[in-house]
């Protein structure tokens, strides 16, 4: 039988290999995720600390910000832990994403760089690096350097290159090369000069990286390309945008005590959330990986939690209310937590099977479909005898499970040496005195 599949279906029942330099590649993306993790562990503590500061400037409050909690009934551990519960989440995100990337596409340079950048990212925003570089000033050039690897040298080429892994033209390269000795030598040169170079240069690449996204999508990229590419220029332009008006315009216009600077500190986790959602919206449409096992996941074990926990709770209060009425040492009983906890057990995998069924049913037809039509294509193979019938129902199955552009089935005619040769046995025959006595 041959059967000729359509681009989609050949990716999704044809899975890449996973060759030695996509091992390697993976080995040094994880490489890279465990010193930015350890960077924000050691972090941590040193930034907490920082975010109690207050000075006029160049710390992390002013008086104006004091102020304007105090104004609010808050305290600043309450300012620092908000914080920092935010950058946990925000760094959870960037990373989980990328992970999620880089181990769906192995092997290929442009969604590694686009993993890189995102991981990066979670370093360059937020105050555990800043506080500790500012803790261990040796350490400011190598964490630099560290930032810069994943947003400045692989990440500016995923950019760059999106989604094809082609520059397509000599100066966009040329932009890339001195982007990246850019980032090298600003991770060392520390003078209020090169600090004021990396600033301007930092601000400009966005709005240059914007445009050279916008040429490439109009003169080099197909259709599809360019939808892709279009997430991209669009979570930049929004980003462009927040920086603008939350960095520029808002500390200029509004008081010193005023409740919007307090959150401009808080809002360049959201400017960096709106290029996460379009990196991965990108990275979707170009078809880089297939995320509907990670969606089915996540809506099965939501639900599944969601309706657990109301049940527990509520097994918990009406049994306590009911005992209640009888004796009030019975509804403090811990024999109501056990026996909750025991049918909250029973019910977890009943419950999920029946969500994940409904799930399937309601958002994944074509695939629910599919494993009903092979189910009962394996039942009526038991019984059926006749060829003619099989082949019918073998195509069938073929051309609704696959759905393929053209189905052929070859049969190899059998073949005659003395007796008729079946095609396929199910179970291997015994030979007869006579046909032993024909074979010797």
């Amino acid at each position: 039988m041959a059967v000729v599949l359509d681009t989609p279906t050949q990716e999704e029942f044809n899975p890449s290999s996973r060759p030695r330099r996509a091992r390697l590649m993976m080995l040094g993306f994880l490489i890279y995720t465990l010193l930015i993790l350890s960077g924000h562990l050691v972090g941590f503590p040193l930034s907490y600390a920082y975010l109690h500061t207050v000075c006029p400037s160049g710390c992390s409050l002013t008086p104006g910000n004091v102020r304007a909690l105090e104004q609010l009934g808050l305290s600043i551990p309450f300012y620092a832990t908000l914080y920092l519960v935010i950058q946990v989440l925000y760094i959870l995100v960037c990373v989980g994403v990328a992970v999620l990337i880089v181990i769906k596409k192995p092997g290929q340079w442009v969604p590694l760089g686009m993993s890189a950048f995102l991981v990066g990212l979670s370093a360059y925003e937020g105050a555990s690096y800043p506080a500790l570089a500012a803790a261990y000033p040796v350490l400011s050039a190598p964490t630099q350097l560290l930032i810069g690897l994943g947003m400045g040298l692989l990440g500016m080429y995923a950019l760059l290159t999106f989604p094809n892994g082609q520059f397509g033209s000599r100066w966009v390269l040329g932009f890339y090369l001195v982007n990246s000795v850019a980032v090298v030598l600003f991770a060392f040169l520390t003078t209020p000069v090169f600090v004021l170079l990396n600033t301007v240069f930092s601000l400009l690449s966005f709005p240059l990286i914007v445009g050279i996204l916008m040429y490439r999508s109009r003169r080099l990229l197909n259709a599809k390309e360019r939808a892709a590419t279009k997430w991209i220029i669009v979570s930049l332009s929004l980003f462009l945008l927040v920086i603008l008006l939350v960095f520029l315009l808002v500390p200029a216009l509004a008081p010193a005590d005023s409740l919007a600077l307090l959150l401009v500190n808080l809002a360049g986790f959201f400017g960096c959330g709106i290029n996460i959602a379009g990196f991965l919206m990108a990275v979707l449409y170009a078809n880089a990986f297939d995320i509907d096992v990670f969606v089915r996941r996540t809506l099965v074990y939501t639900l599944l939690t969601a309706i657990l926990t109301v049940f527990y709770v509520g097994m918990i209060f009406g049994s306590q209310f009911v005992f209640a009425t009888f004796s009030s040492p019975a509804a403090q009983s811990p024999f109501i937590l056990v026996a909750s906890t025991l049918v909250i057990a029973a019910l977890f995998q009943p419950l999920r099977r029946g969500i994940q069924a409904m799930i399937d049913r309601r958002f994944y037809r074509r695939k629910y479909d599919a494993a009903r039509v092979i189910a009962a294509f394996n039942a009526n193979l038991r019984n059926e005898v006749e060829l003619d019938r099989l082949s019918e129902q073998l195509l069938a199955v073929v051309q609704e499970t696959m759905q393929p552009m053209h189905v052929s089935l070859w049969l190899r005619p059998p073949t005659h040496h003395g007796n008729h040769q079946a095609l396929w046995r199910a179970t291997p025959s015994v030979p007869s005195e006579d046909e032993a006595r024909d074979e010797s």
